[in-house]
């Protein structure tokens, strides 16, 4: 799908974007590679079978940009980067394999500067008070 897209744009800032995003996926599949060699050397299961099957048959659906074992890998957890609403076709897939998803939406309003939780101002004003010498 993302490969089509670069058919479709015909404005060179879309096209950065698109390009960029592929490359971001053409990284991830070299790191989940890569991750597989050293998991296979070491004898660890950093992306087990059973998830490299998972992974790749989410990377087939549309809208589906990443997906991977984060961390230190073994069999507790994948995530996936989906675009658009596609996240509702990886939670129905995932589900047939009894994976749970928990969703995680990016905030319309974009990135932005928050105030520190105020929970936590006692605690900074008393770690940066403290004198080390």
């Amino acid at each position: 799908m993302l490969y089509q897209w670069i058919e479709l744009s015909s404005e060179p800032n879309k096209e950065a974007v698109i390009k960029a995003l592929l490359g971001a996926k053409d990284a991830m599949l070299r790191i989940r590679y890569h991750m597989r060699l050293m998991g296979e050397s070491a004898g660890v299961p950093i992306e087990p079978e059973s998830q490299t099957q998972l992974l790749d048959g989410t990377l087939n659906l549309e809208g589906v940009l990443l997906a991977g074992v984060p961390g230190a890998g073994g069999f507790d957890a994948v995530f996936a980067v989906c675009l658009g609403n596609s996240s509702s076709n990886v939670t129905k897939i995932w589900s047939s394999h009894n994976v749970l998803a928990l969703l995680v939406k990016e905030d319309p309003c974009g990135v932005c500067l928050e105030s520190a939780d105020p929970r936590t101002y006692e605690i900074t004003s008393a770690v940066s008070s403290i004198n080390i010498e």
